[in-house]
């Protein structure tokens, strides 16, 4: 058990440039996938489907689509920062703003960065992995009496996290990378030949690290958000 919660503590996402010369051993990303297989799902529908893409031949043109920054992310993203690592513990949620542009972090720029972003590719986001997972659902299926599907995004954050842990017992970065979900969504079907009837939920990068990660990490405390019996009951 203690094991268990090292590895659900010890979980992080790595997002620094992995090492492209370092391959994930094939007999741990078919780890990584048989403990997404045991995922619970609504209903067990199991509604996803996986692409594993290792060919540079694949990955080179996915990374190779362009991308433009959505002014939504830059002004809600603005929103959970902090920044100085002072800051961030003493709020103990969001992230810490030193990794994002200048004018992302002030909130007196944050009009014009709207305006002033320029294209970029999904290279910027992969940063180096060797092989990334495609993660589709059947946008024709739902859980039932789930409107918009709830349950059924409830069960891929399931996925998500069980191949999360097994990648983290196995020592290899993870990372969701939500920008394939987004406009370049139909460059991607078309790269990778996803029918129309199906979406991309997620993408993840895996792979080790070029450097040593250096995270500051927060929780809130149990008693901040845990009450007993009645909502604002501290236990």
């Amino acid at each position: 058990m203690d094991d268990l919660m090292k590895v659900i503590q010890d979980r992080h996402s790595t997002r620094i440039f992995f090492d492209p010369h370092r391959p994930v051993p094939e007999r741990d990303v078919k780890k990584i996938l048989e403990a997404g297989r045991w995922a619970p799902t609504a209903h067990n529908m199991q509604n996803f489907e996986i692409i594993v893409v290792d060919d540079r031949n694949v990955l080179d043109p996915l990374g190779n689509i362009t991308t433009y920054p959505s002014p939504d992310f830059i002004r809600e993203n603005f929103e959970q920062l902090s920044m100085s690592e002072e800051e961030l513990l003493q709020k103990k949620v969001g992230i810490l703003g030193m990794q994002f542009p200048p004018a992302w972090r002030d909130k007196a720029r944050l009009e014009t960065a709207m305006k002033d972003t320029t294209p970029g590719t999904l290279n910027e986001t992969i940063k180096g992995s060797p092989v990334i997972l495609v993660v589709v659902y059947d946008t024709r299926k739902r859980a039932p009496a789930s409107e918009g599907d709830r349950l059924g995004t409830l069960s891929l954050g399931c996925l998500m996290e069980n191949m999360w842990l097994m990648a983290q017992e196995l020592g290899i970065g993870f990372q969701i990378m939500s920008a394939f979900s987004g406009p370049v969504q139909k460059d991607v079907k078309k790269i990778l030949k996803i029918p129309e009837h199906m979406a991309v939920s997620f993408a993840v990068r895996l792979g080790y690290p070029a450097a040593q990660p250096d995270y500051l990490r927060v929780r809130r405390e149990r008693a901040s958000f845990t009450y007993h019996n009645t909502y604002g009951k501290v236990w």
